[in-house]
């Protein structure tokens, strides 16, 4: 499993953070995961008249890359690009993103954090790529 974007995007799909992992097509990544937020709308919707849960799974898959989803209980989703190189096991990237979630957590907890505004942390973005790197490896 190789990780080629992660992004945080707030309750009116605005994004709050995007990092790319490759150096080239960065746009893509943005269309990648904005496109992505109608599957986690479709998907939230469904759930909403049951017990919802936060792992959303694989959003879809394009070409050469998956889209994986979380919500959080205040709506801000958390998306992850993956290269589609190897087959990957849900509870990995569940794993995955209860750390991503913790992460997120941790970076809003900050007094001088307000919210639904982009997420300009170095703190955060450091602890996303030590999150990442033994993965990407």
């Amino acid at each position: 499993m190789r990780i080629v974007c992660v992004a945080v995007v707030g309750k009116s799909n605005n994004p709050l953070y995007i990092k790319s992992f490759e150096t080239q097509d960065t746009m893509k990544f943005h269309y990648i995961v904005h496109s992505s937020l109608d599957v986690v709308d479709e998907r939230t919707k469904k759930t909403s008249q049951g017990t919802a849960e936060m792992y959303l799974g694989l959003l879809c898959p394009t070409e050469d890359y998956k889209v994986y989803g979380y919500i959080t209980n205040t709506k801000i989703k958390l998306i992850v690009v993956m290269l589609d190189d190897m087959e990957v096991k849900d509870a990995d990237v569940k794993s995955l993103f209860k750390s991503f979630h913790e992460l997120y957590t941790n970076s809003v907890c900050n007094p001088f954090y307000t919210a639904d505004e982009p997420i300009r942390s170095r703190k955060f973005d450091k602890d996303m790529e030590a999150l990442v790197n033994p993965i990407i490896k």
